[in-house]
């Protein structure tokens, strides 16, 4: 952790930036912003949802690289998918372009 330099009462103290007392005095308004409960699913539908429509001059395909994934991978995918689905977090697109993924392992070696 870096030292911040705060008037928190005790100075040179390493803050722990997870922790919303040690956030910079400007950032703590803004907390409610990221609280990851707060968050339980998407809004209702409402008038100003839209959908992108595309013409009929868009390409079918895009010439983008695609990413190969092991089948520990895609096991994972599919997984947090399926569970942000249910939850309500994500909905199914209808879109006919998809978006590209790829893991990086983590030190532990888990995605």
């Amino acid at each position: 952790m870096e030292t911040i330099t705060q008037d928190n009462g005790e100075i040179g103290k390493e803050l722990d930036k997870t922790n919303p007392e040690d956030l910079l005095e400007y950032i703590q308004p803004f907390i409610h912003l990221f609280n990851k409960k707060k968050f339980e699913k998407l809004l209702e539908r409402c008038e100003w949802d839209h959908e992108i429509k595309l013409t009929d001059e868009v390409p079918r395909e895009l010439n983008t690289k695609a990413y190969t994934m092991t089948l520990k991978e895609k096991e994972a995918l599919n997984q947090w998918l399926d569970e942000q689905l249910k939850a309500r977090l994500i909905v199914e697109s209808k879109s006919q372009y998809t978006v590209s993924c790829f893991y990086i392992s983590k030190k532990d070696s888990s995605l």
